[in-house]
C-alpha cells in the first residue's frame, strides 16, 4: 500500500463510526511490521490530521493540530540531568511548531493532567481557555482532546521499570516519579486541537482510545 493514500478519505464515508473504523484500519496496514514508536507516530498524526480536516464533521471545525507527547525518557540522546521533574517532551505531529517541553504533573494542562492523573483517562475540553492551566501553543486552538498512550509496565525497558520503583540514576528516577505503581504506565498522550469551541465529543474519547491501544501494542518501548 502507498502511505500517502492512507490519509484519503472516500466519499463513502458518512458517519464518525465509519470514519474511525477506516482510520482503523489504514493505520493498522501503516503499523503492521513496524516496531519504532517515532516512525508509527509520525504516520499516525499525518493521517489524522488530513483524514479529519477531510471530513464532514470538522469542514467548519477544522483541526489544527494532531501530535503526540512522549515522556523524557523514551527519547535518545540523554539530556535528562536538565529535567528537574517528569516532563513530556514534543513527538511527532502534524502543524504549526508547538511547545517543545510540558511538565508531566497535575495541575499544569491539558497535557500535563492527561499524562500524570491515574488512573488514565482522557481528557476532552470544549473550551480550552476555561480550562486551569491551559498552555496555549497555539491562539488558534479552542478545544482539544488528549489521550494517554498507556503501555503495560514490562514492555519499558529494565531500566525505566527499575526507576518506576526507584532504583537508578537520580535523573532517571525523577523523569519517571508520579507514574504510580500500576501494571499500566502512561508514556505519553495524543493531542489533538481545533480552531473551534467543542470541536470533539465522546465518541471521538472512545474511538480514539481504542486505535491507540492498537497503535501502542505496535511499538517498541525499550530504550
Amino acid at each position: 500500500m502507498v502511505h500517502a493514500e492512507a490519509a484519503i478519505l472516500p466519499d463513502s464515508i458518512c458517519t464518525k463510526k465509519d470514519f474511525y473504523e477506516h482510520v482503523g484500519s489504514q493505520i493498522a496496514s501503516i503499523v503492521d511490521g513496524q516496531p519504532n514508536w517515532v516512525t508509527n507516530l509520525a504516520n499516525v498524526s499525518a493521517v489524522l490530521y488530513h483524514s479529519m480536516n477531510a471530513f464532514a464533521a470538522w469542514k467548519q471545525k477544522p483541526v489544527n493540530w494532531a501530535g503526540f507527547y512522549l515522556m523524557s525518557p523514551l527519547f535518545p540522546g540523554g539530556g535528562l540531568a536538565d529535567v528537574p521533574q517528569p516532563t513530556l517532551w514534543l513527538g511527532p505531529f502534524c502543524g504549526m511548531p508547538a511547545c517543545q517541553t510540558i511538565v508531566s504533573v497535575p495541575g499544569k494542562g491539558v497535557c500535563a493532567d492527561a499524562s500524570a492523573i491515574l488512573p488514565a483517562k482522557p481528557i476532552c475540553v470544549g473550551r480550552t481557555d476555561e480550562y486551569p492551566g491551559h498552555i496555549a501553543c497555539d491562539a488558534q486552538s479552542q478545544s482539544e482532546i488528549v489521550v494517554p498512550m498507556v503501555v503495560s509496565r514490562k514492555e519499558l525497558s529494565a531500566k525505566c521499570q527499575d526507576a518506576l520503583r526507584g532504583i537508578g540514576t537520580p535523573e532517571l528516577v525523577r523523569a519517571w516519579a508520579g507514574r504510580g505503581d500500576q501494571e499500566e504506565i502512561i508514556v505519553g498522550v495524543l493531542d489533538i486541537d481545533c480552531t473551534q469551541p467543542n470541536g470533539f465529543d465522546q465518541e471521538d474519547v472512545d474511538a480514539l482510545q481504542d486505535l491507540l491501544r492498537q497503535v501502542t501494542l505496535a511499538c517498541n518501548w525499550l530504550v
